[in-house]
């Protein structure tokens, strides 16, 4: 039984004649007849029965009309499907991302891919960088956003971001009042009570342990802790642009502009085992998103 023979057996009941199905499919009658004949054969009997001009369903053929029916529903849904999983619409994606990677452009993304790709079905695991090339080593995820560089040959940097850190404060901090520009990074390390240590890159960790001096009130901290201090009130902290965004325009936290801060980032690589070429349509959507969204900002 083939589906081009359960399509000329719906049409002759739909149209009511071999010559009209024959036209609408673009093929001979003959060909209609030996669809019906070899559908007929499977069956175990005849299917029509002519009635001047028409032809009419036999019980046989009334039994078995809604399952052709069905059988050929569930053919278009899967053709359709698989049409959809070809041209990324529809499928898959596991992502492991940093803790500190799920706001601003991560976030962005994820709305654009909910907004364009409703039929795509994101997981989004998170971990530190040795976590995450697990979850890819192990099959858990195909797409792993890490800090950058990163040390296995084997994965493929399929793209690269860079994000800005910056000097934040609570809204109400002592150092939030002075101009920008008229303080040094010395006076915010000594006035930041605490100066909370983050690490974010091995440039970023350099940079804070070389601006320290003997004496000066420090505290080290996961970037996610030195936030939530920030917020209560307290010293200042070295954060992602994208991590403190909500907060600086509600105004809760503002960004301290020493005169010497010349600026510090976070490299971010999106990484995978596969390359793109490899990758499911829906997994290079969701690339081509990233890209969109890290243009627009």
């Amino acid at each position: 039984m083939e589906i081009n023979q359960l399509r000329a057996f719906d049409l002759v009941v739909r149209l009511g004649s071999f010559s009209k199905a024959s036209r609408y499919l673009d093929v001979t009658q003959p060909a209609i007849s030996q669809r019906i004949k070899e559908l007929e054969k499977s069956v175990g009997g005849p299917l029509f029965h002519r009635i001047g001009i028409h032809m009419e369903l036999t019980d046989l053929g009334k039994g078995f009309l809604p399952y052709a029916r069905q059988a050929l529903e569930i053919l278009n849904k899967g053709t359709e499907r698989a049409q959809s999983i070809k041209e990324g619409k529809w499928g898959e994606i596991t992502i492991g991302t940093l803790p500190t990677f799920t706001t601003g452009i991560f976030t962005s993304v994820i709305s654009s891919m909910y907004a364009n790709f409703p039929y795509i079905e994101l997981a989004i695991h998170t971990g530190h960088n040795q976590q995450i090339i697990e979850m890819l080593y192990d099959g858990f995820i195909k797409l792993g956003l890490v800090t950058y560089p990163f040390y296995n040959s084997d994965l493929k940097e399929l793209q690269l971001l860079k994000e800005p850190l910056i000097l934040a404060a609570h809204c109400n901090h002592k150092l939030s009042k002075l101009m920008k520009g008229s303080y040094t990074i010395q006076h915010v390390f000594k006035k930041a009570n605490p100066f909370i240590l983050t690490d974010w890159s091995d440039e970023s960790k350099t940079w804070q342990r070389s601006s320290i001096t003997f004496g000066m009130d420090t505290i080290e901290l996961p970037p996610a802790t030195a936030l939530e201090i920030v917020l209560s009130g307290k010293g200042v902290a070295l954060l992602t642009e994208s991590m403190a965004q909500g907060y600086l325009k509600s105004g809760q936290i503002v960004r301290l502009y020493p005169s010497d801060f010349l600026g510090l980032f976070r490299w971010i690589a999106l990484v995978s085992l596969e390359s793109k070429s490899t990758l499911t349509p829906a997994a290079n959507n969701f690339i081509k998103t990233l890209n969109e969204t890290i243009n627009e900002n």
